[in-house]
This record gives C-alpha cells, structure tokens and sequence, in this order.
C-alpha cells in the first residue's frame, strides 16, 4: 500500500500488504483495552492506605535518583537510535544520523500518546517512505529487525535472571510459580526463534506445508533471519547494542525506585524488569497502563518489602520520564508540519 498524501499517525501500513483487520473487531479490542486499564487502576488507586502510602513516597522522593532516572533513559534513547541507524545502512537507506535521531524521537512522541504499542514505529517509518519512497519494504524491514533483535536479546535476559534467580523469586510461592510459567513461555518463544533461524539457514522454510501452523509467521521471520544472515556484522553489533539499550532502560526504572525507597537493588530491578517489560507489551491494556503497575507493585512487594503504592508509583514515574523523552519528538514533529505548511502553495 502507498503511502497517503497526507500523514495520519493511526494509519497501519504493512510492507507485505497483509489483510486488513476488520474496524468492528480493532474497536471491540480497544474498547476491551480501555476497560482493563481503567478497571485495574481503579482497584489499585480506590485503597485509601494505598494512596496514603504513595503520597507519604511523594514527600520523601529524592530528586537526585529521579535526575539519575532521566539520564539512564536518555542513555536508552541513544541506544535506539544507533541500532536503528546501524539497520538502515544495513538495508542500504543512507540516513543522515540527525534525521534518523528527529524520526527515532518522532515514533516515540506517538509510542508514548497513541494507543498500542506500534504506532510510533508506523508514523517514523511512514515519515522515511516520503523521503525514501523507492525503498519503503526496507523502512519497514529496519523496524522489523529492530523488533525481532530486542525480543531476542529480552528473551535470553529473561531466562537468565529465571533461572540463576530462582531461589530469590521462590520467597513469595505466587511469584515463584508465576516466574515458572514466565521461564516456560520464553523458552517456548527461544526454541521457536531458533527453529525459524535454523529452517531459514538450511532453506527449508518454502518446503513447509501449506496448511502448517505459524506457517505464515515462520515466512516472515526468514525474511528477517536472512538479512541477519546476509549482514552478521551488523546483526551481532546490532544485538550487542540491544544490551546497555535494556540495561539502561531497566535502570532508569531502578533509579526511579530508589528515589522513592531504599529496598530495592539494582539486581532485583534488573531481575523483575524483564517479565514487567515482556507483560505489559501483551495488548491487555492501554500501552500496558494498569498491567505494568499492578505487577511492578505486587513483585516489588513480595520481593523487597516495599510498601503497596510504592511499586505503582515507581511504574508511574518511570513511565513519566520516558514520556519527557518523547516530547522532543512532538516538537519536531510539530517542526516539520509547519515546513510542509510553509512550502504548500
């Protein structure tokens, strides 16, 4: 599908022309989306000693954790934006590096303040079409890659703190068990990433049967597998940068927590992170709104002895800053809607 004259942030763009969802449906499921996030924030803000508990966290906060916490994002930030550079040059788009810093914080001005987790990626990617029309697959490809290397980088953090933590999350037997379950899923989703890079090195992948469940999703990910293959230089640096890009965002969150309270480590902020990162990236809520604070609440509880409402309003904050982050990307958004303004007749 070509892009449209004019740029609509909700517009969903795909670069193999998949089938449209129907309008009814992605309705029904925001509507659903809606009513979990304002479900789950009701219970946990309606407890009066909750509330009484956060704002007792409020008056103590020290401001310098909370100045550390936006620095690590910042640090995050960089991150994303080299590995996203590194996957253009690997896709051959030559983008200078302050128009792929302006897109980068374009996409997540619209992560952070549309609904769903994709959007920002779609409004960048549409933004690089109109100035790389003849190279639209490999705008999308970059973020694709992009995707599929942090996944996978989160995944193998995931199974690590499962396993060599084991005894640690065991204190509190629901989160014990919760944690079985999480370390059963991604390791499901390791085994499944490794059988389509193995059935994408061997060229096996269009011999699958037809009718083959996940066909379709193993096909697409050998188009991603193979520009991994064909680029491993840039795929293992690609991933190694997906690193200090998690730490860094794990530990934005860490610095956010001690502000607020002495308890918690930054081994067990590292530890929790990857199952609080990889739940509420499920489309149960809002961006995860209600699911991201519930869980953090409920884990940092358990595990260091926090106060309930701390750990909701650690996520808040952390959340907070990242949003800080993204308004850049609203002014440069804004910025280039007033050049398009000027220069139309």
């Amino acid at each position: 599908m070509a892009p449209q004259n004019g740029l609509d942030p909700d517009e969903k763009n795909e670069p193999d022309g998949g089938k449209k969802k129907s309008p009814l449906g992605e309705w029904l499921v925001k509507i659903l989306q809606v009513l979990v996030t304002i479900g789950l924030l009701w219970w946990l803000l309606h407890d009066p000693a909750r509330r009484a508990d956060m704002a007792e966290s409020i008056a103590r906060a020290d401001v310098w954790w909370l100045l550390a916490a936006m620095i690590s994002a910042g640090a995050c930030e960089f991150f994303g934006i080299i590995r996203w550079q590194l996957f253009l040059k690997m896709l051959h788009l030559q983008v200078p590096l302050a128009e792929t810093t302006r897109l980068f914080f374009i996409g997540a001005f619209f992560n952070q303040f549309l609904p769903g987790t994709t959007g920002g990626d779609v409004v960048r990617v549409l933004y690089l079409m109109r100035e790389h029309p003849e190279h639209r697959t490999a705008g999308f490809l970059s973020v694709a890659v992009d995707r599929l290397l942090a996944i996978l980088v989160l995944v193998a953090m995931g199974l690590a703190f499962a396993w060599g933590r084991t005894e640690w999350f065991a204190q509190s037997l629901t989160v014990g068990n919760t944690m079985k379950i999480f370390a059963i899923v991604l390791f499901t989703m390791a085994l499944g990433l490794a059988a389509s890079f193995v059935l994408t090195k061997r060229h096996l992948v269009e011999r699958l049967p037809p009718r083959m469940p996940f066909r379709e999703a193993i096909v697409k990910l050998s188009t991603l597998w193979q520009l991994c293959i064909e680029n491993r230089r840039e795929a293992l640096l690609g991933a190694f940068y997906t690193i200090p890009m998690l730490v860094t965002f794990f530990a934005a969150f860490y610095f956010v927590a001690r502000a607020f309270t002495p308890k918690v480590n930054f081994l067990d902020m590292m530890s929790i992170m990857p199952l609080v990162t990889a739940v509420s990236s499920l489309p149960i809520s809002l961006n995860g709104i209600g699911v991201r604070e519930a869980l953090l609440d409920e884990l940092l509880h358990e595990l260091c002895g926090v106060a309930k409402g701390t750990g909701m309003l650690v996520s808040i904050t952390g959340m907070v800053v990242y949003l800080l982050w993204g308004l850049p990307g609203g002014w440069f958004y804004l910025s280039r809607k007033r050049r398009e303004k000027a220069k139309s007749p």
